[in-house]
């Protein structure tokens, strides 16, 4: 049991590094450099999609480089 969620973890890894790791720093990046957003979006919910933009190809592949 334990095992097998371990593995699931580890195997979602690059969606929770984008996730907990790559979306607030995003969003503080875009804070800090006073962009203005589109369509009047959150800091946050911009930095969740740069975030998902870089995760899911690591995803998908296996890798981030």
């Amino acid at each position: 049991m334990q095992k097998r969620l371990l593995r699931r973890i580890y195997k979602s890894g690059p969606m929770l590094f984008g996730l907990g790791f790559l979306t607030p720093l995003a969003a503080q990046l875009l804070i800090a450099s006073n962009m203005s957003l589109p369509f009047g979006m959150s800091p946050l919910l911009a930095g969740f999609l740069l975030a998902m933009a870089l995760a899911v190809p690591a995803q998908i592949r296996g890798r981030w480089i």
